[in-house]
């Protein structure tokens, strides 16, 4: 949950990013709803993830820059392979959360090991146009931390 502090048009509007299972088991999606009237009344809840596959998307964080209102989302995507292959995305909205963009920004997709926990440690802070998504990654018996410092001007 996070609220636009910024003085753009979407100021005082408060966001619910989350990840479900509304389209079936074997496809997790990313969400957002939001409320620009104090939380009284919610709009449906918008598709981030912008595949149209049966895929997983999952453990989602969100942050929303305190200068552009622009709302940023970092989450784990593994609608580009069949199997357990699993890249990082990044979604972003400039429109107050009716639209997104995503782009993958892990150099390769890694496999983590179902009986292993690699961690829901995903973050994401975002102030004037520089993010920086912070996720683990485990691979081969070896779980690290990666960020990416992501200039947007």
């Amino acid at each position: 949950t996070a609220v636009d502090i910024s003085s753009s048009q979407y100021r005082a509007t408060i966001y619910i990013n989350s990840a479900d299972q509304r389209n079936g088991t074997d496809d997790t999606d990313i969400f957002i709803v939001k409320s620009i009237d104090k939380g009284n009344t919610w709009n449906k809840p918008i598709k981030v993830n912008l595949d149209a596959t049966k895929s997983h998307q999952f453990l989602t964080w969100m942050s929303i820059d305190p200068k552009t209102g622009y709302i940023y989302i970092v989450y784990y995507d593994r609608s580009k392979h069949k199997n357990m292959l699993t890249d990082v995305v990044l979604a972003v909205s400039t429109d107050g959360g009716s639209s997104f963009s995503n782009t993958t920004i892990s150099e390769s997709p890694f496999e983590p090991d179902p009986n292993v926990f690699f961690g829901d440690y995903n973050n994401i802070s975002a102030y004037n146009g520089i993010i920086r998504p912070v996720w683990t990654r485990l691979e081969k018996d070896t779980l690290s931390i990666w960020t990416a410092l992501i200039k947007t001007k």
